[in-house]
């Protein structure tokens, strides 16, 4: 096999992972239950080490926060910060960020309850409606796992999967 037809191949295998999880998500009838659901996909999916919630303190992120904090799942997986630092810290809107320099500043969207050794993040911004409330963050011990130049298509094709699952379950519970 050539270089060509390995990436094609290994595209191809990133994009199935990523349908999984997707499809997965509808299914959920809960806001916990569609972040266990993520968090579940991406660790199996993935191997990722550490997967975990950022999320605003703000009325719009209440119910969430609150559903969230009602898992034995997710509760110690929680970051509440101000809006101000979270737009801060990711000033891009609704563009995932993925790092593995200068992760100082980012540290502020780990749980203070969970130590997580990270070397490489992947910060992915969701939103109920069109307004961005969170993120969820993958991290690795790793140092290459994510970097500046990787693509991010895939997730943020995911994340506005998460984000039209998220409106329609807080819709229905209006």
């Amino acid at each position: 096999m050539d270089k060509k037809e390995d990436i094609k191949r290994i595209n191809e295998e990133l994009a199935a992972s990523f349908s999984k999880i997707e499809a997965k998500l509808s299914e959920d009838q809960t806001i916990a239950g569609l972040f266990e659901t993520l968090f579940a996909g991406i660790e199996k999916e993935f191997a990722v080490p550490f997967v975990w919630l950022t999320l605003m303190d703000n009325e719009k992120a209440a119910p969430v926060i609150a559903a969230v904090k009602s898992s034995d799942i997710l509760r110690t997986r929680l970051c509440v910060i101000s809006p101000e630092l979270f737009n801060q810290i990711l000033p891009s809107g609704m563009k995932p960020v993925l790092v593995n320099k200068d992760l100082q500043p980012f540290y502020k969207l780990l749980p203070s309850s969970s130590k997580y050794f990270v070397k490489s993040l992947a910060i992915v911004p969701f939103s109920i409606g069109d307004q961005i409330i969170g993120s969820w963050n993958n991290g690795d011990a790793v140092g290459d796992r994510y970097t500046r130049d990787m693509e991010t298509g895939l997730l943020s094709k995911l994340a506005e999967s998460v984000s039209r699952s998220l409106t329609a379950l807080l819709t229905a519970n209006l």
